[in-house]
């Protein structure tokens, strides 16, 4: 695969002084996302026919609501709103089949219920973001397979959040057994490192509440709590 607009943004978050570059790429992309949509792409009929349908979840209309551009959020908000008012009379007045839970086809309530939670459950900005990043994971490895100066980027890092950590070992099943072991004997030691870390801070962290050890110093764990949560949740 040759290299691509993808690459910039891999290669700066692996640059990044931060326990996961995975972290940092997701970051970007949201807030790149959340700014697309409130800026001027909310009045192109194609960006509005794709909320109008999906809508968004309530993190990214929080997100949104912060950017404080009210007249583009209510815009949004008042056609998407007209989207969900349309399909819901239409499933009333029977004129539309669509997917909902339950065994009767002909169930209103199931009907109802099927195609609103299909519409709350889905996010215009989680899908924009989730594209894009899927295709970083498809960058990140093609980085690690050419190799040079940037691959010393991935053998460099300190750790990813368990969930992206995840997402590399899904990703790595693609790989061939040889390229997959490989791999897999880059990553692990800094990654099990860093979870040992963690582990240490956090037993240092409760045992710090023993008053036999007030005088002793907080070493590493003073804010172990808000890392091992970015550690097991990541940061978004």
């Amino acid at each position: 695969m040759p290299d691509h607009i993808h690459t910039i943004p891999v290669l700066d978050a692996l640059r990044e002084p931060k326990a996961c570059a995975f972290c940092v790429m997701y970051e970007k992309l949201e807030s790149d996302s959340i700014q697309f949509v409130m800026g001027p792409s909310y009045m192109e009929d194609d960006v509005r026919m794709e909320t109008n349908k999906i809508g968004f979840c309530k993190r990214h209309l929080d997100a949104m609501y912060a950017q404080q551009n009210r007249l583009g959020l209510g815009l949004m908000l008042h056609t998407h709103m007209q989207q969900i008012n349309k399909d819901i009379s239409d499933i009333v007045k029977g004129r539309v089949a669509v997917s909902f839970f339950g065994k009767d086809k002909n169930n209103t309530i199931g009907r109802l219920k099927g195609h609103l939670q299909k519409t709350h459950e889905s996010c215009y900005v989680c899908k924009k973001v989730e594209n894009t990043f899927e295709r970083y994971i498809d960058t990140f490895f093609h980085i690690w397979a050419k190799g040079g100066e940037d691959a010393k980027l991935i053998k460099s890092q300190n750790g990813y959040c368990l969930p992206h950590f995840i997402k590399l070992l899904e990703a790595a099943e693609n790989l061939g057994r040889g390229k997959r072991e490989k791999f897999l004997d880059e990553i692990m030691p800094a990654q099990q490192e860093r979870l040992k870390e963690m582990e240490n801070d956090l037993e240092w962290f409760t045992l710090k509440f023993d008053h036999r050890n007030a005088d002793e110093p907080w070493k590493n764990s003073k804010d172990a709590l808000p890392r091992a949560i970015e550690m097991l949740g990541g940061s978004v």
